[in-house]
């Protein structure tokens, strides 16, 4: 089903600059969409470890079990499957969720080197396998200060990964060539590059700003989703087939500002855009409160807007003879608002707890409440 959770294909690995520790760092995150509709439970593990002033080695582990449904057309003469496609009566064309079941394994190391400037080179390698889906990403990135002080640094970023998508030809897409047995490998290479500056303004306050570029290349369609042709002629259930390659450009500005001794926050702004017509902003601010030298709490609202892809017609929207068709609501115009809450309890000096609960709202399509509990330890 192809998760894509944890390691995001089209983000780069960043390293913050931040005083190193040594720390095992241990949480679980759970996910509840629609009250059941899609539930996702996914533990992991991180591992932070200093040779010496000059390396840091991070190492980390998650695994992700996801159940539940997803909105799919079919034929609802055959039964609620993923396999219904090709030609149907108009009376069967339906649009429900389809139930599925999918485990992934994702694993990752970083290592860091300072050099006698204190400049930071960073390259990391990360892992995921599903049934249907193996990523592989090469990442790297250098950290440079522009003056002895270290309150102007500027960072440049890239990684690239590699992808290959098993299509399970029993299911009829049109890209299988059915001839090399029941299942084909499709593959989707992906470039991302990022160049950020950072600047301390004063002792309470800092701003980030980067630009970056993605570029995709490869299998981009969903083999798991469907739309409907010629409805009104020769009604068709076929597969959705979007471009093979899509760029995308965008910035990101972030600013950081201690208010006085127990507030602080963050805020920042991301402007994407891409060749598929999608153009997203996305807003958000957290506001941190110190209670105590053990406790700290959180707020945030993060909101989110974006254009529908050239080529998407929703529920009930179908298509005649277009070359590319989507109805993957993630091709959509949407807006989104997340709500954080988020609690953070130093124990000792060296275990500390943190949980924190989110509800994630898209209008007209779903709602979701997911949460996160973990513990750290310093050693």
């Amino acid at each position: 089903m192809q998760l894509k959770l944890s390691i995001i294909t089209c983000t780069l690995l960043s390293i913050s600059s931040l005083v190193a520790e040594d720390y095992v760092n241990i949480q679980f995150v759970g996910y509840d969409e629609d009250s059941g509709r899609t539930t996702v439970y996914s533990p992991s593990v991180e591992v932070n470890k200093d040779f010496g002033a000059d390396y840091t080695l991070n190492l980390s582990f998650t695994i992700d079990s996801l159940s539940g449904a997803s909105p799919i057309y079919f034929d609802a003469s055959s039964g609620a499957s993923a396999s219904s496609k090709g030609v149907t009566d108009q009376a069967d064309v339906k649009y429900d969720d389809v139930a599925y079941e999918e485990n992934r394994n994702a694993g990752g190391i970083v290592l860091t080197k300072r050099f006698a400037s204190r400049d930071e080179l960073t390259a990391g390698i990360n892992i995921s396998r599903e049934h249907d889906y193996y990523a592989n990403e090469l990442s790297a990135q250098y950290l440079h200060y522009l003056d002895e002080s270290k309150n102007q640094s500027i960072s440049f970023g890239a990684s690239y990964q590699k992808n290959e998508i098993l299509i399970d030809c029993n299911l009829g897409n049109d890209e299988c060539d059915s001839s090399s047995g029941a299942s084909e490998v499709m593959n989707l290479d992906v470039i991302s590059a990022e160049l950020g500056f950072t600047q301390v303004i004063d002792k309470t306050s800092l701003i980030k700003a980067s630009i970056f570029y993605i570029g995709e290349d490869g299998y981009l369609s969903n083999p798991y989703m469907r739309v409907v042709r010629d409805y009104n002629t020769n009604t068709t259930i076929t597969q959705d087939s979007k471009p093979d390659s899509r760029t995308a450009y965008g910035t990101l500005i972030q600013y950081s500002k201690a208010l006085n001794d127990k507030i602080s926050t963050v805020s920042s702004y991301r402007l994407y855009s891409d060749d598929w017509d999608i153009l997203s902003h996305t807003v958000s601010s957290d506001f941190y409160y110190e209670f105590t030298d053990k406790l700290t709490t959180g707020i945030g609202l993060r909101y989110y807007t974006q254009s529908e892809a050239e080529f998407y017609n929703g529920e009930k929207d179908y298509f005649a003879d277009q070359k590319y068709a989507s109805s993957d609501r993630r091709m959509s115009d949407f807006y989104s608002l997340n709500y954080k809450l988020s609690l953070d309890y130093k124990i000792n000096d060296k275990i500390s707890a943190n949980s924190s609960v989110n509800y994630y709202n898209q209008p007209e399509y779903f709602d979701a409440l997911y949460y996160s509990i973990g513990a750290k330890y310093k050693f």
